[in-house]
């Protein structure tokens, strides 16, 4: 498996994620095989959150995210990506970081259909 996540968002463009597997190891292999897949990304305040069910994967403690981390939000079943720090008040699995279209994820106001894959 690569460590690329390509969120491809029609008329927008492509976010691109540099995933991180050492961190969250097991939520890395489950996001590796649900994917390719289509989702709907919502933005929620200051989190973009896109449902995706990877099952209940408890990795780590952290609650909270930096600006364009991404993770996966265990309770909520849905990968999360912070648009500034936020603490989720829950469990969440990081997985890495937006390196590529940030700009274009305040832009998914309202949900937009993405395609999920890994490069």
């Amino acid at each position: 498996m690569e460590n690329e996540l390509i969120l491809e968002v029609r008329d927008l463009g492509n976010i691109i994620i540099k995933l991180e597997p050492a961190i969250s190891p097991l939520t890395y292999a489950r996001l590796g095989k649900s994917l390719p897949a289509r989702a709907n990304a919502i933005k929620y305040s200051q989190v973009i959150i896109i449902p995706l069910d990877l099952g209940l994967v408890s990795e780590g403690k952290r609650t909270s995210l930096k600006p364009y981390e991404v993770g996966y939000w265990v309770k909520k079943r849905s990968l999360v990506i912070a648009l500034n720090n936020i603490d989720l008040g829950e469990q969440v699995n990081v997985l890495g970081y937006v390196i590529n279209g940030a700009e274009l994820l305040n832009k998914l106001n309202g949900g937009y259909s993405i395609r999920l894959l890994i490069k």
